[in-house]
């Protein structure tokens, strides 16, 4: 698992996909927690993460309020 908002990496835990930037984590996909031994092995995982995640942005000075989001621009495609 990679430092939340240190660079751009990414990370799995199944189908599940963290994404890391210096500004935000992307997550997305499906992650499935099974009521088994597996499942807990899967839950601890994440929970790892998001309490990482949340001790990051709790110990950052000066935490804006809000960050601007650039739209996506599109491009032409050269193929076409």
């Amino acid at each position: 698992m990679f430092k939340p908002f240190a660079g751009d990496e990414s990370s799995s835990i199944y189908d599940l996909t963290l994404e890391n930037a210096e500004d935000r984590i992307n997550i997305y996909g499906n992650l499935q927690i099974t009521k088994d031994q597996e499942g807990l092995k899967t839950a601890k995982a994440l929970q790892n993460f998001i309490n990482e995640l949340v001790s990051t942005l709790e110990e950052t000075k000066d935490l804006p309020e809000k960050i601007k989001i650039e739209d996506a621009k599109e491009i032409e495609n050269p193929f076409l």
